[in-house]
């Protein structure tokens, strides 16, 4: 008698190891189309525009320190005139943006990638009142040279049309490359010279379009740096090594606004984009220095809730079959291995249905969709091998409450865990009070 329930009980565990392998192939199949999603994002951003960032500005005014410099010789004194070029960098000492994105959707094939379009509003000032640089000789000739006002970006091919500045009294004109070294994307104007030995303050204005795929990111550069986000799009997610103000962030249906503040005290921009600059080679990113980011993600992404799904796949199996086993010792009703392995292959399609038709329908569609063809499947099977009508509608409702668990579980996110630790513990509860008073060295399914 028991020798009958521990083979069985074996060949159950053997059909459990054979369906964990096909969950594994399964998970395999999400994990290359979630890959192949993400190549088709790649792919439209190198062909297009990629990802944006907007660094800037900053002032590069060229400088060259002469002076004399005594030879020490064993005749007369001889004199040499030294000369060296360098350029000073300046910062804002304020910086304000203020911008909107309009986000939408580019398709190639079955996959999509979120685009946005991004039109901002800069305004700012330079503080130049007698700034350090550096210089070899105390009373040594500075002879200052034409400055450049450079700003770095993410990808330049997603300009809109052409930038508009204005610097002082002067309209400006931009010209390609941001005029950095090891800083190659973005754009550069030419002002007046500048004389930084007289205290000044030159206000600036731009307005600026840009296209980009999936992320949005803004360098602070600004001695006082204050940017300000919205959009109709109701699914940002902010990253970065700077977070909205959380009193400002607002994410409604109807889209989201943020504002940062940031200054310079509490940023590393400034010293990052001069190490850049004299790096050689540069780093391996457009832009190596901390900023707000915002991305326009999917409000559901298919292949993440799949992949979390198919974590329960087993469990979900497992429960079945403790269903099973369950039935055949209270009922005396003997089930063959082969008729496990069936119900159980159909549940694992499940997941296998769910990933194919969550490609062409939202996902809570093609969940029902899918849990529904199982549900139906395993239920008109049931009924011919439990010979009841309704004990098959019976598992049949028992397996549509677990298919309902498990959405519950993969939408709730944040307390997926505690729903599901608990959901566990009910089932486990519930198996022990039902079987409190059987008798296992009495019970015997049958054979066969």
């Amino acid at each position: 008698m028991q020798k009958t329930l521990l083979q069985k009980t074996a060949l159950i565990g053997l059909v459990l190891l054979i369906l964990q392998g096909l969950l594994l192939m399964i998970g395999g199949v999400v994990d290359e189309r979630h890959a192949r999603r993400d190549a088709v994002t790649r792919e439209i951003a190198s062909s297009h525009f990629g990802s944006q960032a907007f660094a800037g500005p900053v002032l590069s005014i060229p400088y060259v320190e002469e002076y004399e410099e005594a030879i020490p010789s064993t005749g007369q004194p001889a004199v040499a005139r030294q000369r060296i070029e360098r350029t000073l960098r300046l910062f804002p000492a304020r910086s304000e943006i203020l911008g909107a994105a309009a986000a939408g959707t580019k398709s190639r094939g079955l996959f999509k990638a979120r685009i946005f379009d991004w039109q901002a509003g800069i305004s700012g000032e330079f503080d130049i009142a007698a700034p350090a640089f550096e210089r070899s000789r105390e009373r040594s000739t500075i002879t200052w040279g034409r400055p450049t006002l450079s700003f770095a970006l993410g990808d330049p091919r997603g300009l809109i049309g052409t930038p508009t500045l204005r610097w002082g009294e002067e309209t400006l004109a931009f010209e390609k490359g941001s005029g950095l070294p090891n800083i190659g994307n973005g754009l550069h104007a030419s002002p007046a010279r500048i004389d930084p030995a007289r205290a000044q303050r030159i206000a600036y204005t731009m307005k600026i379009g840009l296209r980009g795929t999936d992320s949005l990111s803004v360098v602070p550069l600004a001695h006082a740096n204050r940017v300000v986000l919205e959009s109709a799009w109701p699914h940002p997610s902010f990253g970065g090594e700077f977070l909205p103000d959380p009193q400002t962030q607002q994410v409604t249906k109807d889209g989201f606004a943020a504002a940062w503040q940031v200054d310079a005290l509490a940023s590393k921009a400034q010293q990052q984009i001069l190490a850049q600059i004299g790096r050689n080679p540069p780093c391996h990113d457009t832009i190596c220095a901390d900023r707000m980011a915002v991305r326009f993600i999917e409000p559901i992404d298919i292949y993440a809730l799949s992949d979390r799904a198919i974590k329960y796949g087993l469990l979900f199996i497992i429960l079945t079959f403790a269903c099973f086993m369950l039935f055949e010792i209270v009922k005396r009703l003997p089930l063959h291995p082969a008729q496990y392995f069936l119900v159980g292959l159909a549940l694992a399609v499940f997941f296998l249905l769910l990933i194919a038709l969550s490609e062409h329908l939202a996902f809570a569609r093609a969940y029902l969709a899918a849990a529904g063809a199982c549900i139906a499947l395993i239920g008109v099977y049931l009924c011919a091998v439990l010979r009841s009508a309704l004990r098959g509608i019976g598992f049949a409702c028992l397996l549509a409450a677990l298919y309902g668990a498990l959405y519950g579980l993969l939408i709730a996110e944040d307390i997926a865990l505690l729903l599901g630790s608990l959901l566990i513990f009910g089932l486990i509860a519930l198996a022990m009070m039902v079987t409190r008073k059987v008798d296992w060295y009495a019970s015997d399914p049958g054979t066969a």
